[in-house]
């Protein structure tokens, strides 16, 4: 499939209610997602998307997969965004504490050896993506069981 024929219209219509998309031209870029920043987030998944992962491999399961990539990549760019240069990376919360309100998640260690998977399991989508592209990840294996030469 050719990723370059996916819009930024594409990416509104799979996505119409997770991002504040700009109304017109001229929005305040600080508050809204702009077509401009979709089309950057496609390029960003362009260059770790790989076709040849995606169950099926039908258009139609590769441009899904494609979106979720690109959803990936444009909450990193608009988290980066917002801290400006004090912007630092960083994986899910383990632990943090605020009174009697706590919160910790974790990475699994299979994910965090593979620094690839462990930077896409920082954002929910990027979760979504791994859910399609790990069966392809994992090796199969069958035993042959055969005479051997003395």
């Amino acid at each position: 499939m050719d990723l370059t024929t996916i819009t930024a219209a594409d990416f509104k219509a799979q996505f119409p209610r997770d991002f504040p998309y700009a109304p017109s031209a001229n929005a305040d870029v600080n508050k809204y997602i702009l077509d401009s920043d979709i089309v950057r987030a496609f390029g960003e998944a362009q260059m770790t998307f790989n076709q040849s992962l995606i169950p099926g491999g039908t258009d139609a399961n590769i441009k899904l997969a494609y979106l979720y990539l690109t959803a990936h990549y444009l909450c990193i760019d608009i988290k980066n965004a917002q801290q400006g240069i004090n912007s630092a990376g960083s994986l899910l919360v383990n632990s943090r504490s605020v009174g009697s309100v706590s919160e910790s998640y974790s990475i699994p260690e299979r994910y965090l050896k593979n620094p690839n998977i462990g930077y896409l399991a920082t954002t929910g989508y990027g979760n979504k993506y791994l859910s399609f592209v790990l069966p392809a990840l994992v090796g199969n294996m069958v035993g042959l069981f055969r005479q051997t030469n003395p």
